[in-house]
């Protein structure tokens, strides 16, 4: 089967590794700039910018490809899948109009407001920076969110990466001046999972919990970043989210879907993701992304045991049957690899070495993310998340020592992770955190 992808990042490469592991599939990919694990497996790969649809629509049309799969989001909000469907291409992703689920927090927070009538925290869009002080006052620490889309990295939090009262306020004059408005959200606490389905026609078939690690340093430090790794245990679940909870945040995604589709008047045929957070008044969506999401992506398509190219056309055609879908029993561990000033601009290319086969000798997955492959071992690090590695196991912590334990026989000085994704004690502490929250209910 011919495949169209759109991207050329790590979950892109994921994706293709998932795609070209049925031996018929053809890829055909356009992407923005160079990805060579992705262009490894291409039949034809063509750089070219995602605002310009008419150039991407012409080379899937010329292929003649069976379907298309679209990785950024970014690409999602510009309409490509109103393009590509216009021209008889099956596709997998949201058309314009649902894309602002991801894309238009107010419309997001709107949509539940008006639609499903539960699952989020107070929250407030607003263009008056005397109104958000009055938010502040009201509801305490609060969550500065731009309304457009930031890859992960333009979200703060009063008291973390916010100092205090006035530092916040500053924050948020900023963004009104830039955007014109700026979402405020009332500050939860708990722990945070992500809840990603596989969506076609209000079919939705959800995939293995995980929870991303969006901080750019152990322990929860520093500034947000577009993910630096994600984890999922052997049973699917968390040990952190109870199955009440689970079954609350399938319901929502499934409500939020009907109404989607009753808002737009068209069928939502795609990825379906649900930051949610577990509270101490039950859950709380944080935040949809209409995609898959890049760390999890890495992980889905390590797991998932079922021919990509088999469920992702039925996804796109409307088709899609849940006994078809289906999941090895083990546990998942990605971390992202990064320069040593990400989230920071690193300015020059950073050059580093290592050889990849020895990276498939230990039993680990190498993902290109922004990299250049120079060499046999030789590679550029371009500034933002640089390789992913993923590996499969009996539990997250035996998998994300493993990884561990091979960096550091394998050092690469010009990079850096996060030690903690997975990690066993890490897992622990949060299990511990969400029944001393529970206690309180």
């Amino acid at each position: 089967m011919k495949v169209g992808l759109i991207g050329n990042g790590g979950r892109e490469h994921a994706i293709a590794r998932g795609l070209c592991a049925n031996p018929e599939t053809r890829l055909f990919v356009a992407a923005q700039g160079k990805n060579s694990g992705i262009m490894n497996l291409a039949s034809a790969y063509q750089e070219t910018g995602f605002s310009h649809p008419h150039a991407i629509i012409d080379f899937f049309t010329n292929h003649q490809v069976d379907f298309v799969v679209v990785g950024p989001e970014a690409t999602l909000m510009l309409g490509i899948v109103d393009e590509l469907r216009s021209k008889g291409i099956p596709t997998v992703g949201p058309t314009q109009a649902q894309a602002r689920l991801e894309g238009d927090k107010s419309f997001m927070r709107h949509l539940l407001r008006n639609e499903i009538g539960w699952g989020s925290p107070a929250w407030l869009s607003t263009s008056s920076v005397d109104e958000a002080k009055a938010f502040m006052d009201e509801v305490g620490q609060i969550v500065v969110k731009p309304l457009g889309l930031t890859g992960g990295k333009g979200v703060r939090v009063m008291g973390i990466q916010l100092q205090d009262d006035q530092d916040t306020l500053n924050y948020i004059s900023h963004l009104i001046e830039s955007d014109g408005e700026v979402l405020l959200e009332e500050c939860v606490i708990g722990e945070e999972f992500s809840r990603m389905a596989f969506v076609s026609d209000e079919v939705l078939v959800p995939v293995p919990l995980m929870q991303d690690f969006k901080y750019a340093y152990d322990g929860d430090q520093g500034l947000m970043t577009g993910g630096m790794g994600a984890y999922s245990m052997a049973d699917g679940r968390l040990p952190f989210v109870e199955i009440g909870e689970l079954k609350q945040a399938d319901v929502f995604l499934q409500e939020v879907v009907v109404a989607l589709e009753k808002t737009t008047g068209a069928s939502y045929r795609g990825f379906l993701y649900g930051q949610f957070m577990v509270t101490e008044s039950g859950i709380k969506l944080i935040e949809f992304n209409v995609r898959l999401g890049d760390p999890e992506a890495l992980n889905l398509m390590a797991v998932l045991d079922c021919d990509p190219v088999k469920i992702f056309y039925q996804v796109a055609t409307g088709q899609l049957n849940p006994d078809d879908v289906a999941f090895v029993s083990q546990a998942s561990v990605s971390k992202y690899l990064v320069p040593n000033a990400y989230p920071d601009p690193i300015g020059q290319p950073v050059p580093f070495l290592l050889d990849s086969e020895v990276v498939e000798q230990a039993g680990l997955i190498l993902i290109h993310g922004s990299v250049e492959k120079t060499g046999p071992s030789e590679w550029l690090a371009l500034g933002s998340r640089t390789l992913g590695m993923v590996g499969l196991g009996v539990d997250p912590g035996e998998v994300s020592t493993h990884i561990d334990e091979f960096l550091t026989r394998n050092p690469i000085p010009e990079l850096r992770y996060r030690k903690d994704v997975g990690n066993a004690d890490v897992i622990a502490q949060k299990s511990k955190r969400m029944d001393e929250i529970r206690s309180d209910r």
